[in-house]
Order: C-alpha cells, then structure tokens, then sequence
C-alpha cells in the first residue's frame, strides 16, 4: 500500500500496490481538488510533485484578482476623497459632505486627528476643523488610515498571523517610511505613507491559497527560507507581485505599484527611491519577525543616502508614534 498526501488539500490516500507499475512514477488526479499526483510504486510515502496550470503562475494570479473577495475594490470614500482633494475648486464643505456618507468614518476621522502623532494643540471636534488645522493632505492620510484597517486588520490563517498584528505592521511601515521620506526624499511623503499602508495587501489576497499548501509553505520556512522565496517556489510570484498586479485595478500611480512589487528587493529595480524606503521600513516593523526570515538589504540605506545609525532611532520614533494611533482608534 502507498500512501500520498495532496499539497493542494492535505488530504492523504492509501493505494494498493497491486494497482501501481513496478518503478515507474504514476500521475493521478486528487479526487478534492485535482491537483495531479505523482505516484511510485517503492515509495512509502509520496506527496505531489506538479501542480495543475491553475494552481500556479500568471494563471492563478490573474484567476484571483479577477475573483478574490478578500480585498475590495478601491473603497468608494477613499477614491471619492481623492477626487475631492484633487480638485481647485473643493473646499472644508466638500470635504465634509464626503465624510458625511460615513459617520463611522468620520469618528475614527477625528479620534486619529487627536492622537499625538498628529500633534494638535486644542481639540479636534469636526471634519471642517480638521481641514483648517492639518490641511486637506493630511485629512486625505486619515481617510486613508480609517479605510486600510478595515482593509489590512485581517486575521490570515495560512501565514499565521492575527488581525492586530497584520495591521499594526501595515501602519507601521506607513509611519516609518513616511518619517524616512520627510528627511530624505520629502517629494515622496505622501506616496510613501499610502503605498506604507497598503504594501501587503498582496498577503491578505494569497492566504487562503498558503492555508490550502500549509504543510509545504511551512516546511520552507524552516528550511530557513524567506517568506517571498517560500511563495515563489510553491506559485511562481510572491505577494508583492500579487499586489502590485491587484493594486493597478485602483489606478495607483504606477510609481506606487512599482515600489509595491519590488518592497523586498530594490536592487532589482534600480533602487527606486520609494522601492528603498518601503524597505527599509519594512525591516524597521519586523521586529516581532512577522515576516519570516526577512532580510534587509544595506544597499537600499546607501541609495538615498540614510546612515546605519539612523535606523534604532527611527525604529523607536515609529513604534511610539503607530502606538499613540492605535490608542486614539480604540478609544
């Protein structure tokens, strides 16, 4: 009797020998989920070797961008807000009338308006005053932070990681790349703190497939490798890629999408400016290793010009100040 196990569904099969060529592999189709099996009469256990072409590469990423629930479309307020920004002839009142929409919105609004990290001196107890004391820039940051938790705060089963953790590190790397940005490419503020927020958005969309390979994704993790080099071997791209094809629906910049794709490995982007700092943020908010195995590449510190030292301070900085935001969101 030979015994297999699917990688596609982790279901195990007995099979007689009897049914088996002597030393020659088989391929069978899982009766669950059809990956194909290959099967050999002299092993004591076998698991699958080849994946049907839905399983993996180009034609499984485009199968769930094109069907994933698990993330929306670009949140209407968030597109809406953006157009209102964008606008010279918007003003308090537009702005306010978009948030209307959202009363639930507008009070996590105003709860982050008052957190320290923003830093005002009185109260903040409309959408209209907030406009007038932050600017309509950094009230577009707060919608963004409102919706993205909605978005990112998501328990995902096949990385293991819980909810909290997921969106705490989605904020943080906001907060520190947006912190980078400000002392050493202050033209990409804004793209860093928004691209920050959104950059593993790719993770909330492949984990249902991680959880359906869990036994394989885990073994190549301990193996030692890292959490994009476990999702290439097992689909042929990893999350950031994911991403960046899902993020084009939102018709981000492309700059956006582009740092967003290569977050893990700017040198094979040229070190891009925003592809560096996400990364280096990235390592900054890993200190509870959410990210297995990750590594930070030093290159991406000397392509804009950020010193070794510069990094614990930061870290520090970013930490109290993603703390004073989740304090004001819980409130």
């Amino acid at each position: 009797m030979v015994s297999i196990t699917c990688t596609g569904c982790n279901k195990t099969y007995q099979i007689p020998d009897s049914e088996l060529p002597e030393n020659k592999p088989v391929d069978l189709l899982c009766p669950a989920c059809n990956t194909v099996l290959r099967v050999q009469k002299d092993q004591q256990q076998t698991r699958a070797e080849t994946k049907t072409p839905s399983q993996t590469g180009p034609e499984l990423m485009e199968r769930i961008v094109q069907t994933s629930k698990a993330l929306p479309p670009m949140p209407q307020i968030i597109a809406r807000a953006n157009e209102v920004l964008s606008s010279d002839n918007s003003g308090f009142k537009e702005i306010s009338q978009v948030l209307e929409t959202d009363q639930a919105m507008a009070t996590r609004v105003l709860r982050i308006a008052n957190s320290a990290y923003y830093g005002v001196s009185v109260p903040v107890t409309s959408v209209q005053q907030a406009s007038a004391l932050l600017g309509f820039q950094t009230l577009f940051e707060l919608i963004t932070v409102v919706s993205s938790s909605r978005m990112m705060g998501k328990h995902l089963e096949g990385y293991n990681i819980e909810a909290k953790f997921v969106w705490k590190h989605s904020l943080s790397v906001a907060v520190g790349a947006k912190a980078i940005a400000e002392k050493y490419h202050p033209e990409l503020i804004n793209d860093a703190f928004m691209s920050g927020l959104i950059h593993d958005s790719g993770m909330v969309l492949l984990d249902s497939h991680v959880h359906k390979n869990q036994r394989q994704f885990n073994e190549l993790l301990a193996r030692g490798k890292t959490l994009q080099d476990a999702e290439t071997e097992m689909f042929e791209f990893d999350h950031a890629a994911l991403a960046a094809r899902y993020l084009k629906n939102w018709k981000l910049p492309e700059n956006l999408t582009h740092a967003i794709r290569y977050h893990h490995s700017p040198a094979e982007c040229g070190h891009d400016p925003l592809a560096c700092i996400l990364h280096i943020s990235d390592a900054m908010a890993n200190t509870n290793n959410l990210e297995s195995n990750f590594v930070m590449d030093n290159s991406a510190l000397d392509a804009i010009g950020m010193p070794t030292d510069d990094l614990d301070q930061m870290t520090f900085d970013m930490e109290d100040m993603v703390d004073s935001i989740i304090k004001s969101m819980e409130a």
